[in-house]
């Protein structure tokens, strides 16, 4: 009997090791796109599995041949924004150093944020170097595209640089936004002294709209290049945006008291449709303390420009091509909230190419899929994605009455639909190049899900 019960232990073992030799030598031939199947869905955090996304990511097949790069000789940049990634963009940085000899500047930022040269109207002081990791926030890329591609080169002739552009659908982004600076307690204290109206000036006289129409306002053959047939903005949006900003913010007529709250008071006790309204506008006109939504259109149209205008030309006199030396691959965060583990492998193929495994690269983002479901489980208050917008009073908005109420703004509808046809360009979605906002655009509400009747009045 003895004998029978260390023979069965015996066969248990030997069938646990075949089992793992047979996992360990097919790890390297798991297919990137097929990973779904290689996890238990009831892993996904219930908040995940309730944010149906409107827009499924853009499928990414792994290329036969990986070109070979030396990571050494490129500098790379991270760009984000304000709710497109702060916390990702530190996580694709680490996966760069922790598997290359690639440092990075221990900086928050590699040049000021939300700042530029009065002059040339590029980011001021820039000096990256090869085999550096960079990241930064909402750069302003209000230069003219040549100008702008000798900075990001840091004028070294050698130099190469691989951008990748964190991006957002900019009504989700709109509605993060919102959710997360009116949320209970305060997460950000800037909320409690912004002045979402006021008129921010840099220097003292370059107004963000000055700087921002020339881009907005070009020729058909490079806004048709982004997915536009119309302007993006015109110049009396501006100032129907403030209008409707003072309309909203310490204004007795619109709520009784309110002209003593400060602007997260009013983020907390509006109508959740008007705090929405209110925190998209400064997201929008606020350029020294806000303004992202449009940056990030702005400067998705001046990388797009450089890739189609200076692609064969040498901009910085060594005869070798901008094309050639600078690289960008456009992101969505809303992707890497439905699939991080791909996500993470199209980022390290872009970066990395064949500098490392391939199975190195399922292990890294097999690693970070896990450690952003833990986050999302443990209530991380920097992720927002399927949370109900819950106000003072208890009652619960469904952030799809929201998005939709963006979709039929007169003015936001029509300008974040124009951000959201540049955004989809950029991440490859085939773009009608229509008007923004309009009924059509409005997302179903879910069977079951909150009306109307939910929002606080």
């Amino acid at each position: 009997m003895v004998a029978m019960t260390t023979k069965k232990k015996q066969l248990l073992s030997l069938a646990l090791g075949c089992v793992f030799l047979f996992y360990i030598i097919n790890l390297n031939t798991i297919s990137h796109v097929g990973d779904q199947q290689a996890y238990i869905e009831g892993s996904i955090p219930s908040q995940l599995l309730r944010a149906n996304p409107r827009r499924e990511a853009v499928p990414y097949t792994v290329p036969d041949q990986l070109p070979d790069i030396d990571p050494t000789e490129w500098i790379f940049l991270i760009i984000h924004y304000h709710k497109t990634g702060h916390d990702l963009s530190r996580s694709l940085r680490d996966f760069i150093t922790n598997s290359t000899e690639l440092k990075h500047n221990g900086e928050e930022n590699a040049f000021a944020r939300r700042h530029h040269d009065q002059y040339t109207k590029c980011p001021k002081d820039v000096d990256m170097r090869r085999s550096m990791i960079y990241v930064q926030v909402s750069p302003n890329f209000f230069c003219d595209i040549r100008t702008l591609a000798k900075e990001l080169l840091s004028h070294k002739k050698k130099t190469k640089i691989k951008i990748i552009h964190l991006v957002r659908n900019p009504f989700s982004m709109a509605i993060s936004n919102f959710n997360y600076h009116s949320a209970y307690p305060v997460i950000e204290p800037w909320v409690m002294t912004a002045q979402p109206c006021a008129e921010e000036k840099f220097f003292g006289v370059q107004s963000y709209p000055e700087l921002l129409l020339p881009t907005f306002l070009q020729q058909q053959d490079v806004m048709g290049g982004v997915g536009l047939d119309n302007p993006l903005m015109y110049p009396d949006d501006f100032g129907a945006l403030s209008e409707r900003c003072h309309a909203l913010y310490q204004n007795s007529f619109n709520r009784a008291g309110s002209e003593k709250w400060n602007y997260y008071n009013h983020l907390r006790h509006l109508d959740p449709t008007q705090g929405l309204e209110l925190a998209t506008i400064q997201m929008c006109s606020s350029g020294i303390n806000g303004g992202d939504l449009l940056r990030m259109a702005n400067n998705i149209i001046k990388l797009k420009e450089i890739e189609q205008q200076l692609a064969q030309e040498d901009c910085t006199g060594t005869g070798v091509p901008c094309g050639e030396r600078i690289h960008t691959l456009t992101l969505s965060l809303d992707w890497f909230i439905q699939d991080p583990y791909g996500m993470t492998i199209r980022f390290l193929d872009f970066a990395l190419g064949n500098a490392i495994t391939k199975g190195e690269k399922i292990r890294i983002a097999q690693r970070y899929r896990q450690s952003y479901y833990r986050k999302v489980s443990g209530g991380d208050s920097h992720i927002t994605k399927g949370k109900n917008v819950e106000t003072p009073k208890g009652h619960i908005v469904d952030p799809v009455l929201l998005e939709n109420m963006l979709r039929g703004h007169e003015l936001l509808g029509r300008v974040l639909g124009n951000v959201e046809r540049v955004v989809d360009d950029a991440l490859g979605y085939p773009v009608d190049n229509g008007g923004g906002g309009g009924d059509q655009d409005v997302v179903p509400m879910e069977e079951g899900g909150v009306t109307n009747e939910g929002v606080s009045r």
